[in-house]
């Protein structure tokens, strides 16, 4: 598993600081692809991250896109990050 910061992160709610700073710590303790899945979709319930970010999972990684705040149907163009497996 190897994590992969791609751009920055905009801080335009209060939120997204302490939240973007667990998602990372999560994400790089993942070992497996499977462990990765269900810690995202479990973080993803606990937390509003499908309001501040687009996420998905590819064949052999993980995408994290950062949403607008001002209009969360539009997305930043580049990656946050990339998880590879």
């Amino acid at each position: 598993m190897e994590v992969r910061f791609e751009s920055m992160v905009f801080l335009w709610d209060d939120k997204i600081p302490t939240m973007f700073l667990e998602f990372m710590n999560l994400l790089t303790l993942c070992q497996s692809e499977e462990q990765l899945r269900a810690s995202v979709k479990d973080f993803a319930e606990k937390h509003e991250l499908d309001k501040f970010f687009l996420y998905g999972f590819g064949s052999h990684h993980f995408y994290l896109h950062q949403r607008y705040t001002s209009d969360p149907e539009m997305v930043m163009q580049r990656r946050v990050l990339s998880v590879h497996f």
